[in-house]
């Protein structure tokens, strides 16, 4: 069947057709299907050209994992134990010397050839994970970012901190961002100068290393930790956790003084309270008070102009219930945010919104500390 349409072409394209047109005597259709009859036939010799090279490249690949194998560079592992492996070290950062047994220290500085180092890797060890970047600048882009495609989900997590690792070490990198889903990671890195190269830089650390300090004090005195999560379980996690200097004080009948309650905000917080915004001081006082479960919930705002701290507890007992507020009035009075402070059972409201009734502190009414204890 003969199909006729009707087709605009432009003169560059009739000038590459001339070859053509030469040999059917000047006939543009005969052209046309000379010109198609190549094309197909230049299309499948590259298909079976690019065939022909991965089925070669597979036992090529085969032998090299074989011979890896052999020298015990490499073992055999199941894919579902490897998977399991990567979950249960998630948060966990790894070794400096870990990655330098994968990607040698002295033979790739530049990003381009560790590009290609991470592919060819990947094809050995057959993760089936492509890498590629986008930067600008060279020998020492200012930021780039790094993308790792297909493979499995668990091993291209594990290639990512590694990789990042090893940038941050050895190019003084830190990580800006990191971008995951199913079939794709991507990898956001800056420039980054840090005096401690005994550590790694905060971006680095939050997005792989969440749980490494905890793990690290887990394992400096294993039974204690173990003790107290029993304890904490056992308990329903109805348990204080205060300073031996606040229990001293509460024993004593006596309420921390503003001072030292300012020096123990100031260590845990790492900055003095003036170097601290009111929103940051509160999201802090939110996550002392939980973690000390001296309460049992707390609802905050830090809105510009309509901030407020309101602390839940499950006290009945008067004097407690002044001692508590006194308490926390102190340590709220030590960030130098005027507040105003009103009390009803079970719970104490700290207002730092600014109006006509509260542009000042308003001290609540402090009970003799002796008549906290019997």
């Amino acid at each position: 069947m003969i199909v006729r349409k009707n087709i605009s072409i432009d003169q560059c394209y009739i000038d590459k057709l001339q070859p053509f047109l030469e040999k059917n005597n000047g006939n543009l259709s005969a052209a046309i299907r000379d010109a198609i009859e190549i094309s197909s036939r230049v299309v499948e010799g590259k298909k079976a050209v690019d065939a022909e090279k991965y089925v070669n490249s597979v036992p090529q690949n085969t032998e090299i994992r074989n011979k890896l194998i052999e020298t015990d560079e490499f073992i055999l592992v199941h894919r579902t134990m490897f998977e399991w492996f990567f979950k249960k070290t998630s948060g966990l950062l790894m070794d400096e010397s870990t990655i330098y047994e994968l990607i040698n220290p002295y033979k790739f500085r530049k990003v381009p050839e560790i590009i290609n180092y991470l592919n060819t890797l990947n094809e050995k060890l057959g993760w089936k994970i492509k890498v590629s970047a986008e930067y600008r600048g060279e020998p020492e882009p200012e930021s780039f970012t790094l993308t790792f495609s297909n493979g499995n989900p668990s091993f291209r997590e594990h290639l990512v901190h590694g990789v990042a690792l090893y940038l941050v070490k050895q190019m003084k990198l830190d990580v800006q961002g990191l971008y995951s889903r199913s079939n794709v990671t991507k990898l956001y890195l800056k420039r980054f100068k840090y005096l401690d190269y005994e550590k790694v830089p905060e971006g680095f650390e939050g997005q792989f290393g969440s749980m490494d300090s905890t793990f690290r004090e887990i394992r400096k005195k294993p039974d204690f930790w173990k003790n107290l999560i029993h304890l904490y379980r056992q308990h329903n996690y109805q348990r204080i956790s205060i300073q031996k200097s606040i229990f001293e004080d509460l024993v004593s009948g006596r309420v921390p003084d503003v001072a030292d309650i300012a020096r123990d905000f100031e260590f845990l917080a790492g900055k003095p309270p003036d170097a601290l915004t009111l929103s940051e001081h509160i999201m802090i006082f939110k996550e002392l008070y939980l973690t000390g479960n001296m309460g049992s919930d707390i609802e905050v705002s830090t809105e510009k102009g309509r901030e407020y701290i309101k602390l839940i507890h499950e006290y009945y007992d008067e004097k407690v219930c002044e001692y508590v507020t006194q308490y926390y009035s102190n340590m709220l009075r030590a960030l130098f945010y005027p507040f105003t402070v009103t009390s009803s059972p079970n719970m104490i409201l700290f207002d730092f919104r600014k109006g006509p009734d509260s542009c000042a502190e308003t001290k609540p009414d402090f009970v003799d500390p002796g008549s906290l204890i019997p």
